[in-house]
């Protein structure tokens, strides 16, 4: 099972130093999300991350900027997806979109994406107002070319349970950076989970 990191929704002292140690301890994608940002709170960060690591980040803001630090993930919130601000990158060969939905019916809508968020399946940690979608015996169907990620209220504890309803992946937020100074020990322990075989 795969496992993503979207970064804390504001900036913080020491961010771009954690950022790297979680690369260097294991992490495959991390994700980009400042809303409400400015562009030069993203390049001062972007310009701290070891060059070595920028092509496992994925961009939510500021896509014009990829090139600079070669970077070739783009994210499109649901929002931004359905006016198709997408679609002047979907022919590329060089890119990997990703995107974001609600609903299960929304799956069969993303041609042009490798994978989608999904959530909150659980009651979110970061955000006290967004409940979960999903019951325990929750399958999700299988959508041949497309990775579906699960977002909400995710810990080391549910990743099992998570498997079981046919996700690809898990994105972590607020299990994280509610804790900063835990932030490496928690993603250490949820990593070791994700690659765990659970007995079938």
């Amino acid at each position: 099972m795969e496992l993503i990191v979207i970064s804390k929704p504001d900036f913080f002292k020491g961010e771009a130093l954690l950022i790297n140690q979680l690369f260097e301890s294991g992490m495959q994608r991390f994700h980009l999300r400042k809303e409400g940002s400015e562009r030069r709170g993203y390049e001062q960060l972007l310009g701290n991350i070891k060059p070595e690591y920028l092509e496992r980040v994925a961009l939510h803001q500021f896509h014009e900027i990829a090139p600079d630090f070669g970077i070739q993930r783009l994210h499109f919130p649901e929002a931004k997806r359905k006016i198709g601000a997408h679609l002047p990158f979907s022919q590329s060969k060089y890119l990997t979109l990703s995107t974001s939905i609600h609903q299960t019916e929304q799956l069969t809508e993303l041609e042009n994406f490798k994978y989608t968020f999904y959530g909150p399946v659980f009651q979110s940690i970061s955000k006290k107002d967004y409940p979960g979608t999903v019951d325990s015996d929750f399958r999700l169907p299988p959508v041949p070319g497309l990775k579906v990620i699960a977002l909400g209220g995710i810990d080391q504890e549910k990743t099992t349970l998570l498997k079981k309803m046919n996700f690809d992946g898990i994105a972590i937020l607020g299990c994280l950076w509610n804790e900063p100074e835990q932030a490496l020990k928690t993603f250490k322990k949820i990593l070791e989970k994700c690659h765990h075989k659970d007995p079938t």
